[in-house]
């Protein structure tokens, strides 16, 4: 083998072997450290990669500085779960959102490094080999022997081809003049262009405007022209903002898996009457105009006023688009593919404002013209190229075609692939890249690939947010975990604010790993004594647990964003993330059933929700064969003395059923938090620690198997008496530590002092109108 960097002494071996370190082989990789992590027993791998440096590919690489990332940093991330570990590794960002595409090398690298060390320190092999892999052959036993450049040929039990993304190159008859470049990477080669060269750009989605901006600023004063078939430039990214209706873009996912029929015209209506929902019918945008030019300054204009929230609707169909994809018969994928496929990339990937506005300086002083066309030919005689366009006769000195990324691999020219292809390892797909399983991505048994290659199975695949949640997908296929499917999950959530704050925890985790909450607010259930006859201890408890957020903390902050806060009001979650909430006071038992169909609900979570929601949740639950989680408060004394101040909280889960308790009689305790008066500031480990616990069983039910348990790890139990904790007693939590936690937790830095001194008031106020209505426990 070629140079190799190993955390092992052996680095021919691998049993894994990974062809390609760019993102997608070291995302793959950073999963499969994930899951060593979790204590899984894999075998040695190996990472293969012509170039130099081991991560940043030829597309971030050096030779393509001056051009940045078209996709926002924070979808950047190569971990699924967490696409904003790009923008908090960044140091710099003065660049902004949108930072160059060598600082994004760089970030590779450097995951290639920490995988290494990560690996080392966890008893793993993983070896970086720095060669090429030339062929690739299944032998006897079914393991694989990949032919090597320059080193002794390797053997693996698995292999991922992760080679990247291949250019399109469809205009083969120019290939061997010397004026044609075939792709515009690196932008490092187009400084061989003079600077007062006419250069004909084929194209003019996100390559081409790439293509553009290098050459511009390498000095080029020489006219350009895009040619594209649309004739149009990509539209241009607002900032952005949440999707109120999120929730929808799965429920239609749901819709169309359980029922396909006229799947491409259910899919076309739904998206249409969420952008009409979200424009308020507004059209406008979609319409073109008289020219290039005026299109781009109306988009720059709509863009920097925000005036673009059908861009919304778009962008959150990314971790569901593929799912519509694998619903559509193939006869409507080709016609997609063939009517609208062109306007689906230029509204969907659009080009970030601070490119849209040297693309825009270009054309307005007449250096850059964008026209329709598809045909150039070279004329030999006068050593130009020409092109028929709509505005005429084009010649150039230069051709660059920037038509994107190639899939079909009849026109892939690398002999690896076809080499593949030839022996039946790759079957290639009726609309484009290899034909692998839709789940784990297997081209054929102990082959798999990812990126451009599964574009026909997956549609949506070069982005790094998908790019991450493909290599978590391969990784579980690797590690031999079952397919994670993304459920459903209804919250049914109480008053008080300790579940406000769980839930608050709860609802972005359940996101980030591909899960769509749908929130109940279920009612207080109704006392038959009067109030003003309840103890004061349940008055008390009313008052500081339910009453102090919904009446006093939520309509102080109603004005307030949630930017700085700690955790989130049930509002600001709701039009944060997107979600479906409904409030169950008024829903009577039949409908709140049906919702939960209408919803495709797999799972439920009871957040200290009333006995009639628990109930009517656990019926449903049961005939769905699904679970119903129920997380509550325990609550200990250090002594069985009611009136000793020392105490604990934690929290406890079971598994209820649709008769009267728990049908999973273990339940489990995690890490408690003292309240007594001298003690404070480490209750988020709790909060921490019964979110992992529904994490874990949600984990746990989306790969198949039951929800997940553990015996029970109290801490701080000795001498202490512990039980579930009800509303209708006394509480624990006293008014000091309830006042902290609620400013501590829903205001934002600047209101902090402000509200906590607006809650002791009103806590003072409550107590002196108790004096006189007060019944003794």
């Amino acid at each position: 083998m070629g140079a190799s960097q190993s955390s092992s002494s052996d680095p021919q071996t691998g049993n894994i072997v990974i062809v390609g370190a760019g993102a997608s082989g070291i995302a793959v990789l950073l999963h499969l450290i994930e899951k060593a992590k979790n204590g899984k027993v894999l075998p040695p791998i190996t990472i293969i990669e012509k170039e130099t440096r081991f991560g940043p590919g030829l597309a971030y690489s050096s030779l393509c500085s001056g051009t940045i990332i078209n996709m926002h940093t924070d979808t950047m991330g190569l971990y699924f779960n967490d696409p904003k570990h790009f923008s908090r590794w960044r140091s710099e960002l003065e660049s902004g959102p949108f930072p160059s595409r060598d600082i994004y090398g760089e970030y590779l690298e450097d995951m290639s490094h920490q995988a290494l060390k990560a690996a080392q320190q966890l008893g793993l092999s993983v070896s970086f080999v720095h060669d090429e892999v030339t062929d690739i052959e299944r032998r006897d036993d079914g393991s694989f022997l990949l032919n090597l450049s320059h080193g002794e040929p390797c053997h693996a039990s698995r292999v991922v081809m992760a080679p990247g993304n291949f250019t399109s190159t469809r205009y083969t008859h120019l290939m061997n003049q010397p004026q044609f470049f075939a792709s515009p990477w690196p932008t490092e080669d187009l400084k061989t262009i003079p600077a007062d060269a006419t250069v004909l750009v084929i194209g003019s989605r996100l390559s081409a405007v790439d293509t553009a901006i290098s050459l511009s600023e390498n000095g080029h004063q020489g006219p350009i022209t895009f040619m594209s078939r649309s004739g149009r430039v990509p539209t241009v990214q607002g900032d952005p903002e949440p999707f109120p209706r999120r929730y929808t873009l799965h429920v239609l996912a749901r819709e169309l898996e359980e029922n396909p029929n006229d799947a491409l015209v259910k899919l076309m209506t739904c998206l249409m009457d969420e952008i009409d929902h979200a424009t308020n019918g507004d059209w406008s945008w979609f319409q073109k105009h008289a020219s290039p030019l005026e299109e781009l300054q109306a988009d720059i204009k709509a863009a920097r006023d925000g005036d673009v929230h059908w861009q919304t609707v778009l962008r959150y169909t990314a971790p569901v688009i593929e799912r519509y994809w694998n619903c559509l018969p193939l006869e409507s994928q080709k016609l997609f593919l063939d009517k609208f496929f062109s306007p689906w990339m230029r509204y969907r990937h659009g080009m970030p404002v601070q490119n849209a506005q040297k693309i825009l300086n270009l054309m307005e002083k007449s250096q850059l013209h964008v026209v329709a066309g598809e045909k150039v030919y070279w004329n030999p005689d006068k050593k130009v190229f020409f092109a028929n366009t709509s505005s005429g006769l084009v010649e150039a000195s230069y051709v660059v075609e920037a038509t994107g990324q190639e899939c079909h691999l009849d026109r892939i020219s690398s002999p690896l692939i076809r080499s593949l292809v030839s022996k039946g390892l790759f079957t290639p797909h009726p609309t484009g890249g290899v034909d692998v399983d839709f789940d784990t991505f297997q081209a054929s048994p102990g082959l798999y690939t990812m990126g451009t290659l599964t574009r026909g199975t997956h549609f949506y695949v070069s982005a790094i947010d998908r790019v991450a949640a493909h290599a978590a997908r391969v990784a579980d296929a690797l590690a031999q975990d079952p397919p994670a499917r993304s459920l459903h999950v209804a919250i049914f959530l109480g008053s008080d604010f300790l579940s406000t704050i769980i839930v608050s925890e709860l609802v972005p985790k359940l996101l980030s790993q591909g899960h769509m909450p749908f929130i109940f607010l279920c009612p207080d259930e109704r006392r038959s004594e009067p109030v003003k006859r309840l103890p004061l201890g349940r008055r008390e408890s009313e008052f500081l647990e339910v009453e102090l957020l919904r009446d006093y903390v939520r309509p102080f902050l109603q004005s307030q964003g949630s930017k700085g806060t700690k955790h989130m009001t049930i509002e600001q979650i709701k039009s944060t993330y997107g979600l479906f909430l409904q409030d169950l006071s008024s829903v009577d038992d039949e409908t709140f059933s049906d919702t939960l169909k209408h919803h495709f609900i797999d799972v439920g979570v009871s957040l200290r929700c009333g006995d009639r929601a628990r109930k009517i949740a656990a019926r449903y639950f049961s005939s769905a064969s699904g679970y119903l989680l129920d997380l509550y408060p325990t609550f200990q004394r250090a002594s069985s003395e009611r009136g000793s101040k020392k105490a604990t909280l934690s929290y406890s889960m079971a598994i209820l059923g649709e008769a009267e308790g728990p049908i999973d009689s273990s339940e489990t305790h995690y890490e408690s938090v003292d309240l007594s008066p001298d003690v404070a500031g480490n209750e988020d480990s709790v909060y921490d620690q019964a979110v992992q616990m529904v994490l874990q069983s949600i984990e746990s039910l989306s790969r198949g198997r039951g929800p997940a348990t553990s015996e029970p790890t109290l801490k701080h139990m000795s001498q202490t008496h512990s039980r579930r904790y009800s509303q209708d007693e006394v509480s624990p939590l006293g008014q000091d530590f309830v006042i902290s936690t609620l400013v501590d937790s829903f205001a934002p830095p600047g209101k902090r002092q402000e509200l906590g001194a607006y809650l002791e008031g009103v806590v003072r106020t409550w107590y002196a109108k108790q004096a006189g209505t007060t019944v003794l426990d």
